[in-house]
């Protein structure tokens, strides 16, 4: 397997133009990569079956775990998905 050495040593902004130079092909225009620190998505129920209290209790739960996992609903990853689609088509 061949390693891309610039890719690797480069961290941070550098090494996000570096990738979006090199997949610039691959991906749509004005698109560019960013690099994240990965965490767990956990996508749980719908909210629309949540009482007030349960929401309110939800809340707390995803506020308390954030720097571990994003947790959310099926509702929420559907308007994530819309957002998304929405931002591309402006592209």
């Amino acid at each position: 397997m061949k390693h891309e050495p610039q890719a690797r040593a480069s961290g941070g902004e550098k090494g996000e133009k570096i990738l979006t130079l090199k997949y610039k092909d691959s991906i749509p225009a004005n698109m560019e990569i960013k690099i994240i620190n990965p965490s767990a998505l956990i996508i749980m129920g719908r909210e629309n079956n949540l009482s007030p209290i349960q929401k309110r209790d939800f809340e707390i739960v995803k506020r308390k775990y954030k720097n571990i996992a994003d947790i959310i609903t099926y509702d929420n990853l559907l308007e994530r998905l819309k957002c998304t689609i929405e931002q591309i088509k402006l592209l």
